[in-house]
């Protein structure tokens, strides 16, 4: 048996796996064994055995089954040798090192080192510690997060090289400092400096915010990748928030740093950020074995909405579950726990589902009788299902998008909608255009009379076609100035002209008596107030749903009023 092995076996003599899972799992005895609710899968009835005699685990219902060490990579989601690091701690035992390794545990102390060096400058410095109180953090935050401060005259070489002759190459490798003119100097100053932890919580690299009153650089800067620190596979958070993201099976993904630390100050637990970059497909695998469940919690800006929607298209890539939520009426998490906290904690309990919320976010400022409009929801939803694979999603998103919208967006309702980025969709959209016949012959029946009567006159608003409309508006201004004046206004305004002219031509049958054009003219006014409220009903329809979407209760009942109030002069008229 090799050395290493020894050491394994010893590790496992020292620890009893009940006491290794019961830190985790909440363990009743059963005879023999310990029964509990498996972590690694949702259940009601526990199915999870740990067998002391044995030393090892199963559960019976998802069969995942091994002994400490499988339990604790799985569990912490961590590889072995982290696994083998944890456990040998804990029992005592002193690991042989490893020549493989020396490099990465050098860059680890360098950043553990610093991690305790800015913490120690910002209870020094009073301007760092009243911005972070300012900013609503309390001591327990600053110190589990190992928060800390770069200031203005950094001497971090000098405290590393104090306790150990790091060469240069390894204090350029830690991406701590850089090479200026062949001189080392530190990359960080006057910054509040964020430990970045890997899942099993060693210091990989940090993100600096800038102090206000400080223009150097950017208001955010990260560590560059280094030999441990990659950045677009790690998540500020994720040590912190690894327990409960598991406990709860939902991952909170918001924009920043201080979200995270400030929604952990109010027990929000189960959230990350990514490092101050677009979130990547890295990032997302890594939540991933966790769990299946993300929420994304972004601003209400625009920068926010795209970074909902690419974190949609890659989750629905990678077959996750995702889920959306806005800070709304506040501008960021941060803002809203400090003003409403139980309000915060509602929005992830009714968190909605991500594809929903976009569409209902993207329609709110949206007329879908405008053509430009209707093309970019179009669009829009090209650019959501392109990345959906799965048969059963995709039928969902179409039903979603019925419901929502109040029309068929897919050819002729088949599988595949238009391919997204064309300028011209290959079909038709199947939505009731207003009937333009009703509207012409309106037209066509008043520029017949010699003098206008306001009797038979309708609020402009109910002509719902824009270039009949625009005609008139036109109408209604100079109606009054006789038929002839009128008739060569009309035909000389830009914009109207042509439709002007198409509707005399098109002048083939005209009633005998002015007292028929009349009646006519009535009935003609009465449908298009019909037609108007028809098309209130579909808008305060779709209001309903995207309400009902976002899970605003309150605003979906203030539409459904609105919409009754329709309904009754729908059945008046």
């Amino acid at each position: 048996m090799t050395s290493s092995n020894n050491q394994i076996e010893e590790i496992k003599n020292r620890l009893d796996i009940v006491n290794v899972v019961g830190k985790y799992v909440k363990l009743k005895q059963a005879g023999k064994n310990y029964v509990g609710l498996c972590p690694f899968h949702n259940e009601k009835t526990p199915s999870f055995v740990v067998s002391p005699d044995l030393q090892r685990y199963k559960c019976f219902g998802c069969l995942e089954s091994g002994d400490i060490f499988n339990f604790l990579q799985k569990i912490e989601n961590i590889d072995f040798p982290e696994a083998l690091e944890k456990l040998a701690k804990e029992a005592g035992v002193e690991l042989k090192k490893q020549e493989g390794f020396s490099k990465y545990k050098i860059l680890e102390e360098i950043n553990y080192k610093a991690t305790h060096y800015y913490y120690s400058q910002l209870k020094e410095n009073k301007k760092a510690m009243d911005y972070l109180e300012k900013r609503g953090f309390n001591k327990e935050s600053i110190k589990n997060f190992g928060i800390g401060y770069a200031p203005k005259k950094p001497e971090l070489r000098k405290y590393l090289l104090r306790t150990k002759n790091y060469s240069q190459r390894q204090l350029l490798d830690s991406g701590l400092f850089t090479l200026k003119d062949k001189v080392v100097k530190e990359k960080f100053y006057d910054r509040i400096m964020f430990p970045i932890r890997s899942t099993r919580g060693t210091v990989l690299g940090f993100t600096g915010r800038v102090l206000p009153g400080n223009d150097w650089g950017p208001k955010y800067m990260n560590s560059p990748d280094t030999p441990i620190f990659h950045k677009k596979e790690n998540l500020f958070g994720q040590y912190e928030s690894r327990q409960e993201i598991r406990k709860k099976d939902l991952a909170i993904i918001c924009e920043g740093s201080t979200d995270v630390v400030s929604a952990h100050q109010h027990g929000i637990k189960n959230i990350v950020a990514p490092l101050g970059t677009a979130l990547t497909k890295e990032q997302l695998e890594k939540l991933s074995k966790t769990t299946k469940n993300i929420l994304f919690f972004f601003d209400s800006d625009k920068a926010g909405q795209d970074a909902l929607i690419r974190g949609f298209k890659i989750a629905s890539e990678l077959g996750l579950a995702p889920y959306a939520a806005s800070p709304e009426p506040y501008k960021d998490i941060d803002e809203l726990l400090q003003n409403e906290e139980k309000l915060m904690k509602r929005k992830i309990t009714n968190k909605a589902e991500a594809f929903s919320f976009i569409l209902s976010t993207y329609l709110e400022n949206k007329n879908l009788n405008r053509l430009e409009d209707l093309n970019e929801v179009k669009n829009l939803i090209g650019l959501l299902i392109s990345s959906v694979s799965d048969k059963t999603l995709l039928n969902l998103y179409k039903m979603k998008v019925r419901n929502i919208t109040k029309i068929d967006l897919f050819e002729g309702g088949g599988e595949k909608p238009y391919k997204y980025g064309r300028k011209r969709p290959s079909f038709q959209v199947h939505m009731k255009e207003p009937d333009s016949k009703v509207y012409r012959g309106y037209l066509q029946l008043l520029l017949l009379l010699d003098e206008i009567d306001e009797e038979f006159l309708v609020d402009k608003k109910y002509i719902l076609p824009t270039q009949l409309q625009q005609l008139y508006i036109e109408i209604l201004k100079n109606y009054k100035r006789g038929k002839e004046k009128l008739y060569s206004i009309l035909h000389e305004t830009d914009g109207i002209t042509e439709i002007f002219e198409d509707i005399i031509f098109n002048l083939t049958v005209i009633p005998e008596q002015e007292e028929e054009i009349k009646e006519e003219l009535k009935k003609l006014a009465g449908k298009i107030k019909s037609l108007y409220l028809k098309e209130q009903q579909r808008i305060l329809s779709q209001k309903v749903a995207i309400a009902e979407e976002k899970r605003n209760t309150k605003e979906a009942e203030k539409y459904l009023k609105e919409l009754a109030q329709i309904n009754k002069l729908l059945q008046e008229n």
